[in-house]
């Protein structure tokens, strides 16, 4: 794969970024504790600014990837992965309400209160901080989502699709023996440690970076679709359709044959 098209997609992604974010109300200094922080003013917390924040992390993450995958470190780049899935599930999930026909649920609210809450109720001391901080689990959050119907799936397959999605790179975040496993290589066999640039487990990952270009350029289309900009939802398509073309490869497929398929093979 010439790599050169992912630097290419980045890029269009970084300028349909500032694009979205130019008519959203910037953080502004406040007071925490000693320290004077950048904080988005309370009556500003809602679901688009939310999308607006995890798509940046999205796109920072891709970017980061590129150079992962350069150096050929692939174990740190499983562990981004397994965020950009997290990510781009929070997005359909903030975007569901706006542009899915779905009610804002009690999930909805509950997670709002919790992504915009401090860390420490006690920022000048840690230690002393008596606040423990919830997060809303992505069971509920898939939930949501597999409810919708928007997928092309039965809620329960949707959920299993996600979950496996999930499970494939969290042995990278946590550090599993069998993903560590795959850090060794050579004669003698021995651990890399400072990347695995040149060895089949770089072009794997190479591979695999196909499906985070793309859903990241669907997750600018439908952050565009909430926030309501009909120009980057155009441009959004017309560079899925060009980076369709130069890889070779679609995202399109009948997603409840394709899930068939498999029960049919595991069967």
């Amino acid at each position: 794969m010439d790599m050169r098209i992912y630097h290419k997609t980045n890029r269009f992604l970084e300028e349909c970024f500032h694009t979205l974010e130019a008519p959203v109300p910037p953080p502004v200094p406040m007071k925490q504790g000693k320290s004077l922080v950048l904080r988005y003013q309370e009556d500003n917390h809602c679901l688009e600014l939310a999308i607006i924040q995890k798509l940046a992390r999205y796109i920072s993450g891709l970017n980061a990837s590129l150079l992962l995958l350069k150096s050929g470190y692939t174990q740190e780049l499983g562990a981004i992965f397994r965020t950009l899935d997290e990510f781009q599930e929070d997005i359909i999930f903030l975007a569901l309400p706006i542009v899915g026909g779905v009610e804002i649920s009690k999930t909805h609210k509950e997670y709002l209160e919790q992504f915009f809450q401090e860390e420490f109720d006690n920022p000048d001391n840690a230690i002393l901080s008596t606040q423990k901080k919830k997060t809303k689990s992505r069971q509920k959050i898939r939930a949501v989502i597999a409810a919708s119907g928007k997928s092309g799936l039965n809620p329960h397959d949707r959920r299993e699709v996600s979950r496996t999605i999930s499970q494939a790179y969290s042995g990278y975040v946590h550090g599993a023996s069998c993903h560590i496993c795959e850090m060794v290589g050579g004669n003698p066999l021995q651990y890399f440690l400072s990347g695995m640039a040149g060895t089949p487990r770089q072009a794997e990952f190479a591979y695999n970076y196909w499906d985070y270009a793309y859903r990241g350029l669907i997750s600018v289309v439908l952050a565009a679709k909430a926030l309501g900009d009909a120009s980057v939802v155009e441009n959004g398509y017309k560079f899925i359709e060009y980076f369709e073309s130069v890889t070779g490869d679609t995202g399109s497929c009948d997603p409840e044959k394709l899930m068939k398929k498999v029960k049919r093979n595991n069967a």
